[in-house]
């Protein structure tokens, strides 16, 4: 299949000076894919004065730690309380790197029932459908690769840095 791209309506809401309150989270037990795709978003949004934050289901291994931003990253089995109010506080959700809720655990359930609008970016085959707006093929190595054309269709490659390139490029490999 070819790319599946239903964020056109919801663009605007990632300009710069946007109120918009972004969470972002990936499956559990991320990997460079799932970790890179959400740091390296993150740090488009923040760059952009969007309130945005990470939450991961599990924990990650150490030798992720080096990313840009990782000490931001909150866990939900670790922090659950701290977790389920960014889930309430947000205006949209950000899924990225998977596309059944079965894959964030106990965090899917608070996911799937939030207020929040959710956005699915991911390269796995049949997704469930929990999401309102999806960036999605399985024609692409990576879920990095698909926050890079994100950030493409928000006209913000210019502004791409060391840190949001680094965590893409972390994942892409």
């Amino acid at each position: 299949p070819n790319l599946e791209d239903t964020l056109q309506p919801i663009l605007d809401q990632f300009q710069s000076g946007s109120e918009a309150k972004v969470l972002i989270t990936t499956h559990h037990k991320p990997d460079a894919d799932a970790l890179g795709s959400s740091l390296g978003l993150w740090h488009f949004l923040k760059n952009r004065g969007i309130d945005a934050r990470v939450v991961t289901p599990t924990d990650y291994p150490h030798f992720l730690m080096w990313m840009p931003g990782e000490n931001e990253v909150i866990n939900f089995e670790a922090e659950t309380e701290k977790s389920a109010d960014w889930v309430d506080w947000a205006d949209y959700i950000f899924c990225l790197d998977f596309n059944h809720l079965s894959r964030i655990n106990d965090l899917g359930v608070l996911v799937g029932n939030a207020k929040a609008t959710k956005i699915m970016i991911d390269h796995h085959r049949d997704p469930q459908g929990f999401d309102a707006h999806r960036l999605w093929t399985v024609n692409t190595s990576s879920t990095c690769e698909l926050v890079y054309e994100f950030i493409k269709r928000c006209n913000g490659l210019d502004e791409l840095n060391k840190d949001i390139s680094s965590c893409l490029y972390a994942g892409i490999m």
